[in-house]
């Protein structure tokens, strides 16, 4: 029989934090919803770094083993590190199964660092190698990328950090958003980020929300060109022997049926139960691209009975149009977040599948 115990807490393993909503960069694709035209996302004042350490704190004791530092960009927060290395710190109880046993270690937590790479330098380099931080850079296009980011550099400065990073033993993963803009390039990217040092790829399709809705049109995808589009990455990925993963779910139908060896592709949202956001004010979302605010961090046990909260870990929000398919039972009909903000409820259709014959 295998042994079971209670869980830390109701959170997810994995816990975002948006250290600040500011950014120098002015990414098209971003989906941050501060950035969003209609300014309707409250922003109210950040959280201290002494208040942004009691809250990691108080996450590692409900069990949040994974804290990943993002924004904006984090680099911009006064005190990033610092916060960073009180997080470093802390100590939380992981519990694995083992043998059909359950077996609790207490640990440091693995901490991620999500940066646009702009103002990186040695030193944060050497934080992330002092406390074995896995360091995400963005990487949207080669040529591309100045119109990406409206003339936030050169993807050969990205490069060069990829290549710093792999000399200084630091893990890394080049997050590639792929929009129609850079759909063309997305094998030449994927393999300079790879050549250049990189250890993993995150991929994440273009979706509206945040600044991006001013640009949804130039930039969203053709859901027939995305199976192609992942099969490509894939074959990099087999070719180098390196891994990757899709970061945004993806409806199951859309893939036609293709099968990845090296590139991990999910149909399943995550958010509320394997990961959550906390955001740069200290109110928790149940993913990054949520316009939805729930309670305030200072009141996280509210959180379990939030309504919203709720439909989420109890995934019902299935699109009307996905109940009778014989692929709901593996797939949530694509991302219900982008379906929100796109249709104007979380079971309204992917913004990928409007105009599939079924609809």
């Amino acid at each position: 029989m295998t042994e079971r115990r209670p869980a830390p807490s109701f959170l997810p393993a994995t816990a975002v934090l948006e250290m600040t909503y500011k950014c120098n960069h002015e990414c098209i694709f971003c989906s941050c919803p501060w950035f969003a035209p209609q300014g309707e996302f409250t922003v109210e004042r950040e959280m201290s770094v002494s208040e942004w350490k009691h809250v990691i704190s108080k996450l590692c004791s409900m069990g949040c083993v994974n804290l990943a530092f993002t924004g904006g960009e984090p680099l911009l927060k006064k005190g990033i590190e610092e916060i960073i290395e009180f997080a470093a710190g802390q100590k939380v109880e992981l519990i694995e199964t083992e043998d059909g046993k359950l077996v609790s270690r207490i640990i440091a937590p693995k901490l991620f660092l999500l940066s646009n790479g702009k103002i990186m330098d040695n030193n944060i380099l050497g934080l992330c190698r002092k406390h074995n931080i896995n360091l995400s850079l963005s990487l949207p296009g080669l040529e591309t990328y100045p119109d990406h980011t409206c003339g936030g550099g050169y993807a050969d400065d990205i490069l060069a950090w990829f290549r710093l990073a792999k000399e200084a033993g630091v893990t890394t993963t080049a997050g590639i958003t792929i929009t129609k803009k850079n759909q063309h390039e997305i094998f030449e990217t994927v393999s300079a980020a790879l050549f250049a040092g990189a250890d993993t790829i995150l991929l994440n399709r273009f979706m509206p929300g945040g600044r991006g809705l001013f640009h949804e049109k130039e930039l969203s995808l053709q859901p027939e060109a995305i199976p192609d589009l992942l099969s490509s990455v894939d074959e990099i990925l087999q070719n180098s022997g390196r891994t990757g993963s899709v970061g945004t779910e993806l409806p199951y139908c859309l893939l036609q049926g293709r099968t990845f060896k090296n590139l991990t592709v999910g149909a399943r949202c995550s958010a509320a139960l394997d990961f959550f956001v906390v955001g740069p004010s200290g109110y928790i979302r149940v993913c990054n691209h949520s316009t939805k605010r729930l309670e305030h961090v200072s009141e996280i046990e509210k959180l379990k009975m939030n309504p919203y909260w709720r439909r989420f870990t109890f995934k019902d929000y299935l699109p009307k149009q996905c109940g009778n398919c014989r692929d709901s039972i593996i797939c949530d009909g694509g991302c219900r977040e982008a379906a929100h903000i796109s249709g104007g409820s979380i079971d309204s259709p992917d913004p990928l599948l409007k105009s599939m014959e079924w609809q």
